[in-house]
């Protein structure tokens, strides 16, 4: 038996921290709604929703129950820029469709709020949380998740004042404060998943070598800058210039790289340049996934990883370049909302086997 498994073995035996299945599937369960969150929010900004609700009270509010209270609505939303430069001729039915996206979005994440604070005061309170050493992480948890209301609103504003708006585009909301509220909504799903995960499997960190430990935290950190970068390709509607693949617009290059100043702005507001940065990464990921899973096939790893550690680097392969293909698809597409939405969601399918394949090596069943 080889080293790395009998500390593996004598580190398990050693713990006497115990599996709590009730709490690990509560946490994953939670992640599993916040990824539906996620992708609830990708198609709210697909359809050109989420500046449709033009206030935001931070309990709520239930929808309007007549057609006097439609008409309110519809007339606070006219008098901002969207419907101004955008959306002149849209009729009431069409503004209901919009507004009813993103109160169906904003009330997911509060509802979200009462299924995680509920069990997780029974949690703590019993003590199951501390037994694994998670009460400070899982409140903190629970603080970011209600700190994403504010981001979100913070975001929404920008989309709705000219003096917030992007010089010579049409209305939308800032892609920077686009990108820290969803790496804020990823941040949290990451730590929902990985507590769940450890919670099933509490067994301490293995002392001996585990190979491949440094290379697919490598690759994590390539697909997690996949991802992000992919949110500013949303943030600047960049998925609808350049439609053509690999070319853009038959040339290697985009016309429009580096134009802006000062030079830094190219990377976050420039179309050319935002989609050629998050192609590059995409090339990275799929390079970088499928060596680690050719390098945990070999002979001389083989034995020593964990199972699921190799099924995991497999897996992530596959999902790497089924998101590949679904990303240029989309793209020659013109971003209709089913496809976004599939691709959006599969980038998350994407980063959850890299978080996966990085807890397997460092909790050793």
């Amino acid at each position: 038996m080889s080293t790395t498994v009998v500390a593996a073995a004598a580190a398990h035996a050693a713990s006497p921290l115990k599996r709590d299945a009730l709490l690990g599937s509560y946490l994953l369960g939670m992640g599993v709604l916040v990824g539906g969150m996620i992708v609830l929010g990708g198609v709210t900004r697909l359809t050109r929703s989420g500046l449709s609700m033009v206030d935001w009270k931070p309990l709520g509010r239930l929808p309007p129950s007549n057609q006097a209270e439609w008409h309110a609505e519809f007339e606070k939303y006219k008098a901002f820029p969207e419907y101004q430069r955008v959306n002149g001729r849209m009729s009431l039915d069409e503004f209901k469709r919009i507004w009813y996206m993103e109160w169906s979005h904003r009330t997911y994440g509060r509802v979200l709020g009462v299924l995680y604070a509920g069990p997780l005061a029974y949690f703590v309170l019993s003590g199951r949380t501390g037994r694994l050493g998670m009460t400070t992480r899982l409140m903190g948890l629970l603080g970011l998740g209600a700190a994403q209301g504010l981001v979100g609103w913070w975001m929404v504003r920008s989309g709705l004042h000219e003096d917030l708006l992007l010089p010579g585009r049409e209305p939308r909301v800032s892609p920077y404060r686009l990108a820290a509220h969803l790496t804020m909504a990823l941040a949290l799903y990451s730590g929902l998943m990985w507590n769940g995960w450890t919670a099933l499997n509490p067994t301490a960190l293995v002392s001996g070598r585990v190979p491949l430990r440094g290379s697919a935290l490598a690759v994590a950190h390539v697909v997690g800058l996949t991802v992000l970068s992919g949110v500013l390709v949303a943030g600047n509607d960049a998925g609808r210039a350049y439609n053509d693949w690999p070319l853009y617009n038959d040339a290697w290059l985009p016309d429009n790289m580096m134009k802006l100043k000062p030079a830094w702005r190219n990377f976050t507001e420039n179309t050319g340049t935002v989609q050629f940065d998050h192609r590059t990464l995409a090339y990275t990921t799929l390079a970088s996934t499928t060596a680690l899973a050719m390098a945990a096939a070999r002979s001389k790893h083989t034995p020593l990883l964990p199972p699921l550690a190799k099924l995991g680097m497999r897996g992530l392969a596959v999902a790497a370049w089924t998101q590949a293909t679904l990303g240029v698809v989309t793209l020659v597409t013109m971003v209709p909302v089913s496809l976004g939405a599939a691709h959006q969601t599969w980038a998350i399918v994407t980063w959850t086997l890299s978080l996966w394949v990085n807890h397997c090596l460092r909790y050793v069943r």
